[in-house]
């Protein structure tokens, strides 16, 4: 049976499984669960991603990551953390303005450790599935993973390379009309090695620094998450902000504080470290075939 079609217990039953196994996965390699707080002054900087207020000048956090990575400059090197987030205008078939992240940090790691671990984490997540009897998609899609550059997909099918010249509202359009929808026909698939700008807390390529270390995965054409190899360069990080800030003023949207102690702990000494934010409730949707977010989860609007 589909697990659409379950009933809504069921349904919740096999969801918790699949929580309980990414859990253990992270505790088994020696991960410390965290939570950190979804009300902020900062809610991260973001041309593209709207916060929605909390009342007495906070918002309601759009990911973990800046308080994660306070932690990560205390001294935890290996975090994760499942909790909500939260993006204003976010609705439809595939978006929420509320919604399951599975986010995790560590020390040492960098984009290509975390595109490993990935992998691991949807296998466990679609073993928890089938041990109920609930078929996945997981067989459908090549193993490893389909490894794929942004300026090679973009050559391949919009006949230029963002790097090289980037332009903003192209480059997005491109994605959205030619890239992405060709992107399921290669089943699973990493997508890395992005232009610098649309990286705004990624590390630059050592040697190639026109792009950054970003990955996306998607999985039947659904994006799953979105890692880094994390910048730990205050000054550059500050004014990347500065420049999102500037942007998101020019197109008429609010500009967000910085976190001035997010900018302190990236100057105190943060490690080299990798981190990712999965979206659980796109994860079951891909692993299950579903076509809709309410199929999987309690917290679309009606």
């Amino acid at each position: 049976m589909r697990y659409a079609a379950r009933p809504l217990a069921e349904r919740l039953r096999l969801r918790d499984l699949v929580v309980r196994r990414l859990r253990g996965w992270f505790q088994e390699r020696g991960y410390v669960e965290v939570d950190t707080p979804q009300r902020v002054a900062c809610p991260g900087i973001d041309v593209h991603l709207d916060a929605i207020p909390a009342g007495a000048g906070r918002h309601l956090a759009t990911s973990p990551e800046l308080e994660m990575k306070k932690l990560l400059a205390a001294g935890c090197a290996r975090i994760f953390q499942i909790s909500r987030a939260f993006r204003a205008d976010e609705r439809g078939e595939r978006h929420c303005p509320e919604f399951s992240i599975l986010e995790w940090y560590a020390a040492g790691e960098d984009y290509r450790n975390l595109m490993a671990a990935t992998e691991e984490l949807v296998a466990a997540a679609a073993a928890a599935l089938e041990g109920e009897g609930v078929p996945t998609r997981l067989d459908a899609w090549p193993r490893p993973f389909v490894r794929l550059g942004v300026d090679e997909a973009f050559d391949h099918w919009a006949g230029w390379r963002p790097s090289r010249a980037f332009d903003e509202e192209r480059f997005f359009a491109d994605f959205v009309a030619r890239v992405e929808p060709r992107l399921g026909g290669l089943g699973a698939v990493f997508l890395s090695d992005w232009p610098a700008p649309a990286g705004a807390l990624a590390r630059r390529k050592p040697g190639a620094p026109a792009v950054c270390e970003r990955v996306e995965l998607f999985l039947d054409g659904i994006e799953i998450c979105n890692g880094f190899t994390e910048l730990t360069d205050a000054r550059e990080q500050e004014e990347r902000f500065a420049r999102d800030n500037a942007e998101r003023a020019r197109r008429g949207k609010e500009a967000y504080p910085v976190d001035r102690a997010f900018l302190d702990a990236l100057a105190s000494g943060i490690p080299a470290c990798a981190g990712n934010a999965l979206g659980l409730d796109r994860l079951l949707m891909a692993l299950t075939g579903s076509d809709r977010l309410a199929d999987i989860t309690l917290l679309v609007d009606p």
